[in-house]
């Protein structure tokens, strides 16, 4: 399961990064709402699959517009999280 690592995880793929875990996390929920509410109701209409589209859509621009904000403050690969700006 390295590929949800890799997922989760700033350019050095050791520290997790907030910003993609709510996201993820986010449109998980999305889809189960989603799921839940289909399921109750019963239907599914051409409406409704446009109002998920956009919705979803706009959770995961908003998890992309939050990883680009923040990517200048990323650790760079090769040093660890842990180390200062010294390297110690």
């Amino acid at each position: 399961m390295k590929w949800i690592q890799d997922a989760l995880t700033g350019k050095d793929n050791l520290t997790y990064d907030a910003a993609r875990i709510v996201g993820v996390a986010g449109a998980a929920a999305y889809v189960v709402f989603w799921s839940a509410a289909v399921f109750n109701f019963g239907h599914f209409s051409g409406a409704d699959a446009a109002a998920y589209g956009a919705g979803l859509a706009t959770v995961l621009l908003s998890m992309s517009g939050a990883v680009k904000i923040k990517e200048s403050s990323e650790p760079a690969p090769g040093r660890s999280a842990a180390r200062g700006a010294d390297g110690a």
